[in-house]
């Protein structure tokens, strides 16, 4: 699968699992960690799990499978490695924290609206 149909099925099965302040980066020009960084907030540790969960099994069935998860025995920030995308699920007092998007945020901005993916 092409890695911007990636991260359009991504970022629309977390839009739909009710996922929050979705965004996404473009880091290939800055970084060889990935293609894409995706950043999501988790109303609570369980929802971050469901997302988590929900985003393995559905991603398995359109057969991309993950290269690694990391936190989901914790929760408060779930990391689910694709390779191209690296998907990070955090709760909103971890991404407040951690603020993963001043790292990143002189690359590209895609969000589900300007993926025309919002409700």
């Amino acid at each position: 699968m092409e890695e911007r149909e990636l991260l359009r099925k991504v970022v629309g099965l977390l839009d739909e699992k009710k996922g929050e302040d979705i965004v996404a980066f473009k880091i290939n020009e800055v970084s060889s960690l990935a293609d894409y960084i995706l950043i999501c907030t988790a109303n609570s540790e369980v929802h971050g799990r469901a997302l988590a969960e929900a985003l393995i099994e559905e991603m398995k069935k359109k057969g991309v499978s993950y290269i690694a998860v990391e936190g989901k025995e914790n929760s408060k920030w779930i990391c689910v490695d694709y390779g191209e995308i690296i998907v990070h699920i955090m709760t909103a007092a971890s991404r407040e924290f951690y603020h993963l998007e001043s790292i990143w945020g002189a690359c590209e901005k895609i969000t589900p609206e300007s993926m025309n993916l919002a409700k």
